[in-house]
């Protein structure tokens, strides 16, 4: 019998009605749903056409400001909401380096990713840096089981992490990425993951790198806003 990959205690598969109507593959269960209750979904019926935050439906302001500074804004799609249970997962998994709860998120993501519409899907890179002192890239290890492309690369060690930084030192950091590969992607739509959605500058300079090379539509994906 398993263990719940959190708390650890033994876990007991309860089937669901869809899976005793039609039998087949039985997803295996990881975390027990004690564990799995304390992460707040974000909800579909309200929240910003930009990033996903929770409002009346329309631009936040910070959305607002993105749209002035581009012309456009992000699709932006987050599962989480960054709470006290999904920091102290980010806490084991991403900096503890405890890569085995990779697979705590992996069905969450694999399922609304079945649900999007695009042509490559492409993760937020580590640094040169990162990958040698952590070991892996967070994002990479939670959608490990669906195809990806590598598409986009550090330019160089980045000397501070952005965990490390404050608002207003994220917000002016300059562009990071390159693409790495030989891809036409004129007219291609482009989804892109990482694992935190903080203030989106991130995720900007990586979709403004797209749409630079050509990109019809970029949508972007979190585990946790």
């Amino acid at each position: 019998m398993a263990n719940c990959l959190l708390c650890n205690h033994s876990l007991t598969k309860k089937l669901t009605i869809s899976e005793i109507i039609f039998p087949g593959p039985i997803r295996e269960q990881v975390v027990c749903d004690d564990c799995f209750q304390k992460f707040n979904r974000y909800s579909d019926k309200y929240a910003c056409q930009g990033c996903g935050r929770e409002n009346d439906g329309n631009l936040c302001g910070d959305c607002r400001r993105w749209q002035q500074q581009y012309g456009w804004h992000l699709s932006h799609y987050p599962i989480f909401h960054y709470n006290q249970a999904m920091r102290e997962f980010m806490q084991q998994y991403k900096f503890q380096g405890q890569y085995h709860l990779r697979a705590v998120f992996q069905q969450s993501l694999q399922k609304v990713i079945n649900q999007m519409d695009y042509d490559f899907l492409v993760p937020i890179p580590v640094t040169n840096h990162t990958m040698r002192t952590r070991g892996f890239n967070q994002v990479t290890g939670l959608i490990e089981n669906v195809q990806y492309t590598e598409l986009i690369k550090h330019r160089e060690k980045q000397k501070v992490a952005q965990s490390k930084k404050d608002r207003q030192s994220r917000l002016k950091t300059k562009q990071p990425f390159f693409l790495d590969k030989d891809i036409n992607l004129r007219g291609r739509k482009v989804l892109l993951v990482d694992d935190i959605y903080t203030t989106g500058r991130t995720l900007y300079h990586a979709a403004e790198l797209c749409y630079q090379n050509g990109c019809k539509r970029v949508q972007s994906l979190s585990l946790a806003r």
